[in-house]
Parts: structure tokens; C-alpha cells; sequence
């Protein structure tokens, strides 16, 4: 894998720029492509970030509402105004509550399946309604089961414009031993920016933006740091500050096969994560809502 520089044209004045993601501080891992985007870009997100609620001794709705906040804030430092931001306001606890019933209830698969289709629809009409020239979303990487699911949502948005160009944006997967970069077994083209002082500031200050994310956003800053020890053997700079001044991003292939495992191996798909105790597996649960999304 070979990255290359980033197509020119995305950041030009002129092009209609759309991110569409699943949890509020997704956003974070291209901050630095947020700061570049052009002035009357749009934001999505799918979902409502209740999922760790529980974890933080808040109420569903609570937890939600400080999530949007943050993000609104957060969008501010990079100088994003509120009336660019969109919420959908899905609740990550009945997605996960539903993607269960999907693989343990034969008899409900329709109900969950016409949800996600509901949802589904909801971010074509979001997109339709901008009708941008590139869309952003998160990469199809076998890491978070919502993630992959809005990749999906965008994927099927755009499906009949030939003429919009669709981004995929790395966050993590094997169990985040792979963090906010694509695999080195990728074989799509990767895009690759590296961020300037001011940029890199920026990125610092909307992830204080988070106080509801403090401990998972330090845990993934531990990560990036240690990741880049393996630099300083290569006799290149090391830490977190180099390591997020340079962000990924590549084109979606168009004949990707949506009923096929991200890694081609169940187990290595949402590794640690489950529902009350169940495991999220692509088989049963993500792999089929994802084939009724995009169809095959």
C-alpha cells in the first residue's frame, strides 16, 4: 500500500462536501479533512451516542443530548457553524438491542431489517437533499458494527450517482491494534494529508471537547503513541502529535462485496464487542442488514 496525495478538487471552494457518520466524535480521526473541507459542507450523524450511557451513570436521553453538545462544540473549533450539522438521533442501544433479535429471533428478522431500511432511507433523503459532489464516510472495516452499517447507508445513498465520488475514513479494527489508519493489507488506493500547526491545534482542542469520551479518548491516544514507538527504530519521530498530523482517506470500489466479512473470518470482526453479554458477529447480524441495505 502506497499512499498517494489527496485529489485537489475535494477541498476547492466550489464542491459540495458531505460526511456522513454513525457516533458523535467520529469526526475526530479527519479533523484535519473537516478544517479543509469547503465552507458550505454538511454533517451527518446517524445515531445518538446513548451506547455508553449505562458506563457513565447517565440516563439514555441525558447522555445523547451531552454528546450532540459536545459535537456542536467541537465542530465550532473547526470552524463549523451549528446550522451545517445534522443529527438523526438513532438510539446505538436499540440498534444493538436489534441486531441481536436479528440473529437469535428468526421471527422478528423483518421488523429489525425493515429499521434499518427506515434508517436507511432517511440518510438517501439527507443526501439527496444536499446532492453533493463527494461524500465522506466511515470505512467498511470489520472494527464497529454501526460504523460499518452507516458506511452501508452511504454507500446505497450514492449508488445511483455515478458522478459523486465516495471516501471511506479509517478508525480502527482488530480490536483497535489498528487505529484511525487503513490496514496494511488494503489494496484500494489510500489518500493521505499531512496537517499544518494550526490544523493539528485544532484536532488537539476538539478532542477536549469530549468530556463524556475522556477515558476512551486517552486510551486511544496511549495507542497512537505506542504505535509510533515502533518508529523511533526507524529513526523517525514518534508520539501522538505525529501521528494524528497526518490522516487517511480512499475511494470506495463500487464492486465491493457488501455479503462478505471486511477480514473473511467472523471472529476477527467486532472483536470484545457485544450486547449485554452476546457477541456482535458479521454472520448473523451485520453482513445480512448490510446486504439489505445495498442489495446482492
Amino acid at each position: 500500500m502506497t499512499p498517494t496525495p489527496a485529489p485537489a478538487d475535494v477541498f476547492l471552494p466550489a464542491t459540495r462536501v458531505m460526511f456522513v457518520l454513525a457516533h458523535q466524535d467520529d469526526e475526530l480521526a479527519c479533523a484535519g479533512l473537516v478544517r479543509r473541507a469547503p465552507p458550505d459542507s454538511r454533517f451527518l450523524w446517524v445515531t445518538n451516542g446513548d451506547g455508553l450511557a449505562p458506563a457513565a451513570g447517565m440516563g439514555l436521553g441525558k447522555y445523547a443530548e451531552a454528546r450532540r453538545l459536545e459535537t456542536t462544540a467541537a465542530m465550532s473549533i473547526a470552524g463549523v457553524p451549528s446550522d451545517r450539522l445534522r443529527f438523526l438521533g438513532h438510539s446505538e442501544v436499540l440498534i444493538y438491542r436489534s441486531l441481536v433479535r436479528h440473529a437469535r429471533e428468526p421471527g422478528a428478522a423483518h421488523e429489525v431489517q425493515r429499521m434499518i431500511r427506515d434508517i436507511a432511507a432517511q440518510v438517501g433523503s439527507e443526501v439527496r437533499a444536499y446532492r453533493p459532489d463527494v461524500v465522506f464516510t466511515l470505512a467498511w472495516q470489520g472494527g464497529h458494527p454501526e460504523h460499518d452499517l452507516v458506511h452501508c447507508m452511504a454507500r446505497a445513498a450514492v449508488a445511483d450517482r455515478k458522478d459523486v465520488r465516495l471516501f471511506e475514513l479509517p478508525e480502527y479494527e482488530l480490536a483497535y491494534t489498528v487505529p484511525l489508519r487503513f490496514p496494511p493489507w488494503r489494496r484500494d488506493p489510500v489518500h493521505r494529508i499531512r496537517l499544518t500547526a494550526d490544523e493539528l491545534l485544532a484536532k488537539r482542542r476538539m478532542f477536549e471537547s469530549y468530556p463524556t469520551q475522556a477515558e476512551g479518548l486517552r486510551m486511544f491516544r496511549r495507542l497512537m503513541t505506542g504505535y509510533q514507538a515502533l518508529n523511533v527504530l526507524r529513526g523517525r519521530p514518534a508520539g501522538w502529535e505525529e501521528y494524528a498530523s497526518t490522516e487517511e482517506f480512499g475511494p470506495v470500489p463500487r464492486d465491493r462485496d457488501y455479503g462478505k466479512s471486511p477480514h473473511w473470518l467472523d471472529l476477527l470482526d467486532y472483536v470484545g464487542d457485544d450486547y449485554e453479554g452476546i457477541p456482535i458477529r458479521f454472520s448473523t447480524m451485520v453482513g445480512p442488514l448490510a446486504t439489505v441495505i445495498v442489495g446482492g
